[in-house]
């Protein structure tokens, strides 16, 4: 009669599936549990059978750690979903609810017929005279939403709710960020195949965009800087930083650290790219005439981890970069959880703090 309101967010990527699942007792948030399992799939696995793979990790996980919840929050990113902000007629709920697919059609560079779309209404607004709404589409290829439904279910779990990397990315972001910010805020969730953008301001996202440079693109440059093989790269990443500052530069001329020059060169060369195309949408976002630019930069995503990357991104931004801990808002520190694993974690804590009512609605 009174089913348990604890929703496990997972975010499968094709490096790993990371887990959180929260608790909430007198409207305070504690960690119930987390997970972080490495996906060693070879790329040749069909994906029926990777889907069967992933659904067994998970599946062996939570038989484990024994989490009874069974409602699941999952997201999908990449190439499978548009997001769109447009001005639509001002129309009643019941009225675009009804007519939405014509609507968005001009929008969606998609066959309508296969995709899933949904939209929130942002605020009301006018256009030449005429009365608008300010609107998000979102349309998400069917065949990506039935993977990650086949995945959970396959988990004997419950898939809810499948969102957006982005907008689980903005759920995080409003219980981290201060109640008072009235800026804008740069989110950049760093994974292994995609770079998920978000710019936040007053607390709502309004632009969104996946980039192709990611963690992939950083093994690539560095395994073809040293002609290095996937263990060695993985190696080298977390031993090495990028050599931002002069002291760094000539510490590791003096230490003929040549591996380290490498990694520096090669990370240092897609960070530029990874800026450029940053660049882009923030330059998109002001030419909306808004009212705050960009304050500050919150990286997330596995990647977030290569040393000095924050340091490096605030140099060419020029403001503040720093590293999420998606886990900072709760009352007990966590100190289980590695310090370069929480990064990565951010898209399934965000998952995991959507409600029970967010599906009812």
């Amino acid at each position: 009669m009174f089913p348990p309101k604890d929703i496990i967010g997972i975010d499968i990527g094709s490096y790993a599936v990371k887990i959180i699942c929260f608790t909430e007792e007198k409207k305070v948030f504690k960690l119930k549990d987390w997970g972080y399992i490495p996906l060693a799939i070879k790329p040749d696995v069909p994906p029926e059978e990777r889907k069967l793979i992933i659904s067994e990790e998970i599946k062996n996980y939570l038989k484990k750690k024994n989490i009874q919840a069974k409602h699941t929050a999952a997201s999908i990113s990449g190439n499978a979903v548009i997001v769109r902000y447009v001005k639509l007629p001002k129309l009643t709920k019941k009225e675009l609810s009804l007519t939405i697919s014509v609507e968005a059609e001009p929008f969606i560079p998609f066959d309508i017929k296969d995709v899933n779309l949904t939209y929130s209404i942002l605020n009301d607004s006018s256009e030449d005279g005429d009365p608008k709404m300010e609107t998000v589409l979102v349309a998400a290829k069917r065949e990506a939403v039935q993977d990650k439904i086949d995945m959970i279910a396959g988990a004997d779990l419950d898939p809810l709710i499948v969102d957006v990397d982005s907008f689980a990315l903005e759920t995080l972001y409003d219980r981290l960020a201060p109640k008072e910010e009235k800026s804008s805020v740069l989110v950049l969730n760093i994974g292994h195949k995609v770079t998920n953008l978000s710019i936040i301001s007053q607390g709502v996202t309004r632009v969104v965009r996946d980039i192709f440079i990611a963690g992939a693109t950083f093994d690539k440059a560095i395994a073809k800087s040293l002609k290095a093989d996937t263990a060695a790269v993985d190696a080298l990443k977390k031993s090495r930083s990028v050599l931002v500052s002069d002291e760094d530069k000539e510490a590791a001329i003096e230490n003929f650290d040549r591996d380290g020059i490498a990694v520096s060169k090669a990370a240092a060369g897609v960070l530029k790219d990874l800026y450029t195309e940053v660049s882009r949408s923030i330059d998109f976002y002001l030419s909306q005439g808004v009212d705050h630019s960009i304050s500050r930069i919150m990286l997330s995503g596995g990647m977030a981890n290569l040393g000095n990357m924050h340091k490096f991104l605030s140099g060419e931004f020029k403001v503040p970069v720093e590293i999420v801990n998606p886990l900072s808002f709760l009352p007990d520190a966590q100190k289980n959880i590695p310090k370069d694993v929480l990064p990565a974690l951010a898209v399934a804590a965000g998952l995991a703090l959507r409600k029970m009512r967010d599906w009812d609605e």
